[in-house]
């Protein structure tokens, strides 16, 4: 009598269910139409079946947003240590590039498709593409603890870099280059941080 020394495969439950459902869902996404990001297209990928996705999510849109966030949440950022804002800001803008720029054309590929999951463009953009400020804020935090920013800056500022960056993207359906990020953080980013410096130590009787 032979003997099946082929591996059982394990039956995945909760979280790892979940996990596996949304890797598929995110493959889906960014190798095929808008069209084909269907619930059985989608369950057939991750070799599960409609009824497992259907429990979880309730309809496209829903699938969509966890699926874009689970891609980005495993696209983390590390923290530079440049030693100057300039390198720490444009080396959060290099790694923002390489790992997160797909997750802004497939935004944009299903963007126009907004309606036909039953949401705005807008809505789409605010549910899946979470603040890079977080991002940002590592490079202020290192340049505060060497002493080099002393004012606080706005939310706008904070944002720009990184919306400007998907804006360019958006645009163009292409990551980033090089010349791009320094850009925006030598002509645009790190001037601005100057401004409000400067106010700031004026604004103290300290020489500029």
């Amino acid at each position: 009598m032979e003997t099946n020394t082929e591996p059982k495969q394990t039956r995945r439950r909760g979280k790892a269910l979940e996990a596996a459902i949304l890797e598929a869902a995110w493959e889906q996404l960014s190798t095929c139409s808008a069209e084909a990001f269907t619930f059985d297209n989608v369950a057939t990928r991750a070799h599960t079946s409609k009824p497992v996705l259907y429990r979880r999510w309730s309809n496209r849109t829903e699938l969509f947003v966890a699926a874009m966030r689970q891609h980005r949440g495993h696209a983390a950022i590390e923290r530079p240590s440049t030693g100057t804002l300039r390198g720490d800001v444009i080396s959060i803008l290099l790694q923002l590039n390489s790992k997160q720029s797909d997750a802004v054309m497939v935004l944009a590929k299903f963007g126009v498709y907004a309606n036909w999951l039953g949401v705005s463009a807008h809505e789409l953009y605010e549910r899946t593409m979470m603040s890079d400020r977080p991002s940002i804020m590592m490079a202020i935090e290192n340049a505060r603890a060497r002493g080099d920013i002393t004012c606080e800056l706005p939310e706008s500022l904070l944002r720009m870099p990184g919306e400007l960056g998907r804006a360019i993207i958006l645009r163009d359906m292409r990551p980033l280059s090089e010349a791009d990020i320094i850009a925006t953080v030598d002509e645009l980013f790190l001037p601005l941080v100057d401004h409000y410096e400067r106010q700031a130590r004026a604004a103290l009787g300290e020489p500029h």
